[in-house]
């Protein structure tokens, strides 16, 4: 509107310049990304566990397990198996 009625003319690199050094460029949650940084280990037993779940069929039977793994020590904390 400014520009409509001759008050101002700014450049857009000039807009982008000074919307970035007031801080009005970056993302909307400003986190920094934690991808590629790694799995943070837990430092004591049962604060984080693990499951999986999975299926094969060998000749038409399913055989299912499931997995419930300490994150900590590695231990199978519970395991299931179930032919169908």
């Amino acid at each position: 509107m400014m520009l409509d009625r001759d008050i101002v003319a700014v450049s857009p690199a000039s807009t982008y310049r000074v919307l970035k050094e007031a801080g009005l460029m970056r993302k909307w949650n400003g986190k920094e990304s934690k991808k590629g940084t790694g799995f943070v280990q837990p430092i004591g037993p049962h604060e984080h566990w693990h499951v999986d779940v999975s299926y094969l069929n060998i000749s038409g039977t399913f055989y299912y397990f499931c997995g419930l793994l300490d994150g900590y020590s590695r231990y199978i904390v519970q395991l299931g198996i179930h032919f169908g």
